[in-house]
Formats: structure tokens, C-alpha cells, sequence
């Protein structure tokens, strides 16, 4: 019988996932050069919103996602490296 790998490790990769996307996501939202709560009435969601998003990125929609990438110039795929 094959050895299986100890799923332990899915729970770390989600994370640094999680912090890569949050990165870019704040990296374009300073290259856009707007403020955030300037940012929120283009993706119309709260600036508590917004936040909380940045620090849990797997809650992104995909239409605020858009938005940032629209104002940015770039893909949304680059988004979600």
C-alpha cells in the first residue's frame, strides 16, 4: 500500500496563499495611487469591508476584483497569482 502524505501541510499552503494574494491585491491598490475609501465607492462595499477582504483575500468577489484590476490597467488573473 502507498504512503499518503499527513494533510497537515494543506492548511499552511492555504495560508501562504492567502498572504501571496492579500500582497498583490495591497501592491496594485498602491500602484493605483487612490485612497482606499475613494477605492471602496468604485467596488461599493464599506471601508470595513475592504479591510477585512485584504486581510481574509479568499472573500474577494470576483466584480471587486475587476475593479481593481480595471483601475490598475492589468489583468485580474495577476491578482490571483
Amino acid at each position: 500500500m502507498p504512503k499518503v502524505k499527513p494533510l497537515g501541510n494543506t492548511e499552511i499552503e492555504s495560508k501562504r496563499r492567502d498572504n501571496m494574494m492579500g500582497g498583490e491585491v495591497e501592491k496594485w491598490i498602491r500602484v493605483i495611487g487612490i485612497p482606499k475609501h475613494e477605492l471602496c465607492r468604485h467596488m461599493d462595499i464599506g471601508l470595513s469591508t475592504l479591510n477585512f477582504r485584504l486581510q481574509n483575500p479568499g472573500e474577494f468577489r470576483v466584480q471587486e476584483l475587476r475593479v481593481i484590476a480595471d483601475l490598475a490597467g492589468i489583468d485580474v488573473s495577476q491578482l490571483v497569482t
